[in-house]
């Protein structure tokens, strides 16, 4: 009865909601189709997806169904709708969501009757979500910028299988500021550990290559060099010779020197940014401007009285 009501469907429908719901589905080439075929679509509409996988993985290498879009759509929706039961931000998984995309592409591929490729775009776009979404948590939680960044390019991969003409500024943006600001306050809690200091500054360049004139990137920027020049002339209250300490002077001069420019900027942007007086008027005391360091030092406080 499900086989008979299966070949003389001439459409497939997804209930509405967040996931979807495989109900039926018509193969381009019926007469080819094996039972194995068959037995998977049933075990997906009973939404026992992990027990459809191994049948999936014999019909995609079956002569009779391995060119069938249908076979590779099936599997797509297995393994995105497995990975989802699996848990949310299941990384250990991941191989799950690779896998329902790569057959989502295939079946896109193959299918040219265009019979699947609303849903098969519904995959992609909402794969392309869960690994922007993972990407982001694994920032927090696991510090993991590599492999945060290799699924964010993921997310900006697939997105564009389904918008081509999809602008990824402001994505790029978010991300990399968030990035950036996120290993900036490591770099600070863990007591200016050099390896947050350059995972952030690595990202916050990537937004200014962006957009220059980016107020978050260029403070955060700023305030890593300015930070990491101050952190230096404490070290001059300790015990030193006299050639250490001139080296010290010298490499904190060359980071005041560095976070100039982002603080200026951000005054530029923003002349009420109390932050960047504040440290402008720090970098030109630091660097012995004290007329440039007493200038800032009024505009501080007279923002202050407004």
């Amino acid at each position: 009865m499900y086989k008979e009501v299966l070949t003389n469907s001439k459409s497939y429908r997804y209930l509405k909601g967040s996931i979807f719901l495989l109900v039926m589905i018509v193969c381009s080439n019926v007469f080819g189709q094996t039972e194995l075929l068959f037995d998977a679509q049933k075990l997906c509409n009973e939404k026992k997806y992990e027990q459809a996988i191994p049948l999936l993985e014999k019909v995609i290498i079956d002569p009779t169904t391995k060119n069938d879009p249908a076979s590779w759509h099936i599997r797509s929706y297995a393994y995105l709708q497995t990975y989802k039961q699996s848990g949310p931000a299941n990384t250990a998984k991941i191989y799950m969501l690779d896998t329902a995309m790569s057959s989502a592409i295939k079946s896109i591929q193959l299918d040219t009757a265009k019979s699947y490729v609303e849903n098969n775009n519904a995959f992609i776009k909402n794969g392309a979500a869960t690994y922007y979404k993972i990407s982001t948590i694994l920032l927090q939680d696991s510090l993991n910028n590599v492999k945060s960044e290799e699924l964010f390019l993921k997310y900006k991969q697939y997105t564009t299988v389904v918008n081509p003409s999809f602008d990824f500024k402001q994505k790029d943006i978010e991300y990399y500021n968030a990035t950036g600001g996120f290993f900036a306050d490591m770099y600070m809690k863990h007591n200016f550990n050099q390896k947050y200091g350059d995972v952030a500054k690595t990202a916050l360049l990537k937004v200014l290559d962006i957009d220059n004139k980016n107020i978050s990137a260029n403070i955060n920027l700023g305030i890593l060099y300015y930070n990491q020049g101050a952190t230096l002339m404490q070290m001059m209250d300790y015990d030193v010779d006299l050639a250490q300490l001139d080296v010290i002077q010298e490499n904190a001069k060359k980071l005041f020197k560095q976070s100039l420019p982002f603080m200026i900027k951000v005054y530029e942007l923003d002349p009420k940014a109390e932050r960047a007086l504040e440290s402008l008027q720090g970098i030109y005391s630091a660097l012995l401007d004290e007329e440039k360091a007493n200038e800032f030092k009024q505009k501080k406080e007279a923002l202050k009285k407004q």
